[in-house]
């Protein structure tokens, strides 16, 4: 169920990379109308008393990490009733969701310590949500009441680094606070418009990372991949003979679609290779025809019947949302940045059953 918003209700964004935390202060109305507000480009630059954060009231503070400092993960559980004759009751299902994640927390902590590269005591739980119910094989949105033998549910819980976590608390000591990862928030909206499974590539000029998706849109897996437009710029180096910020400057004049017909067909065929391995990598890992793309890249370069920009007017017209993209430099910019609001805002993890859930999960592992 979608939450109802009172007449211009504000919500605070903040965006956080390794180098700052910048952000935005938005508004939606009760015709589902989102609006810019104010920006700032780095809370960080200011002492944490003479943030302006503090006297913004927000409803509540929308955390978006990039890939390398968050890192989701998605759970399917399977739960067996000993008592099938009886309704399941809160209790009974608060108690077997709680035994299940409880076995097998500390195992994905560790995986998310791996990935995010911090010690598995360092290593957060920021946020829960338990999605996806099934009892004995039949989708419902609450289990309780019924008398099924065995209720399958997604459990989703995204990890942060202390570090992480403590940065985003010196610029915003107190409010309601919801993380997400960045390219999962993406890759959530994009199923929101699709009546089939799509993927999701974000890439980086230097680390990139795709997200399949399944029939459900419950799991959405994350992988590296080993490829980033640093190759396409090393390309440049190596044919150009520049140093690495002159290639850079080079290579956002074409992508930006600044060159010439004649030299945009060159950087073409110089780029073949590189490009090659990233179409070979994409498809040894796609799981469907339409990947949605996010990453300084033009896309005619990858081959546009599979890959498509970032599909803000597409949000839109399924969604219901009326976007106002003045102070955006593109709808793409503005469907990033506003992608994270977009998961909050079908998130239901503030349902009573996600209540329960984090207060059982604070004590594994929330610094909350």
């Amino acid at each position: 169920m979608w939450p109802v918003f009172k007449k211009r209700e504000k919500f605070l964004l903040l965006d956080v990379s390794s180098q700052k935390i910048s952000g935005f202060l938005i508004s939606l109305d009760d015709q589902k109308k989102i609006r810019k507000e104010k920006s700032w480009e780095n809370f960080e630059k200011r002492a944490a008393s003479r943030s302006p954060l503090a006297a913004i009231s927000a409803g509540k503070v929308i955390v978006s990490c990039e890939p390398e400092l968050a890192f989701k993960i998605f759970i399917s559980l399977s739960m067996k009733r000993e008592n099938c004759d009886s309704p399941i009751e809160r209790t009974e299902l608060e108690n077997l969701m709680a035994q299940a994640v409880s076995r097998i927390f500390n195992h994905y902590r560790r995986e998310a310590s791996r990935v995010l590269g911090v010690d598995e005591l360092d290593t957060i739980l920021a946020n829960s949500e338990v999605s996806g119910f099934e009892i004995d094989g039949h989708k419902v949105i609450n289990p309780l009441g019924f008398r099924p033998q065995e209720i399958r549910a997604v459990v989703k819980m995204t990890f942060t680094s202390r570090e992480t976590f403590e940065r985003v608390k010196s610029v915003k000591k107190n409010g309601d606070f919801f993380f997400t990862e960045k390219g999962q928030s993406q890759a959530a909206a994009v199923e929101k418009i699709n009546s089939r499974r799509a993927d999701f590539l974000t890439i980086g000029p230097e680390r990139s990372y795709f997200y399949a998706g399944d029939h459900a849109g419950n799991v959405r897996a994350r992988r590296e991949i080993k490829w980033s437009t640093g190759a396409l710029t090393a390309e440049i180096r190596k044919n150009w003979a520049l140093n690495e910020n002159a290639a850079r400057d080079v290579y956002e004049y074409y992508a930006n679609g600044k060159t010439s017909p004649l030299l945009k067909k060159y950087f073409g065929k110089i780029f073949f290779r590189p490009v090659k391995e990233l179409l070979k990598q994409i498809k040894s890992i796609k799981t469907s025809v339409k990947v949605y793309v996010d990453g300084n890249i033009p896309l005619d370069l990858m081959g546009i019947s599979t890959f498509q920009g970032l599909p803000l007017e597409g949000f839109m017209q399924k969604s219901g949302f009326a976007v106002d993209t003045a102070g955006f430099a593109s709808d793409s910019e503005a469907f990033r940045q506003f992608a994270s609001f977009f998961e909050f805002y079908y998130d239901s993890s503030d349902s009573e059953i996600n209540g329960w859930l984090k207060r059982r999960l604070n004590w594994l592992g929330s610094s909350v």
